[in-house]
């Protein structure tokens, strides 16, 4: 099943990879550097909203991907 988790997980990257670039650079600050919404939003001047609402979207997108990834 190990095969299926990388499968899974080169899906999710290339998800990420078709992001907008804010949206991506967002998305990886908080996944993979553990930043917070707060800490995003100061580092790139950004409101936090504006944070919240890329990550939302990021999420919504994976989401997609995975639902189509799970009924093929």
């Amino acid at each position: 099943s190990r095969g299926l988790g990388d499968v899974y997980k080169r899906q999710i990257q290339h998800t990420v990879e078709q992001m907008p670039a804010q949206r991506k650079r967002i998305y990886e600050m908080s996944r993979k550097e553990g930043k917070n919404n707060d800490e995003i939003a100061q580092l790139l001047a950004i409101n936090k909203r504006t944070v919240e609402n890329h990550l939302t979207q990021a999420l919504a997108d994976i989401r997609k991907m995975l639902k189509h990834f799970y009924l093929f």
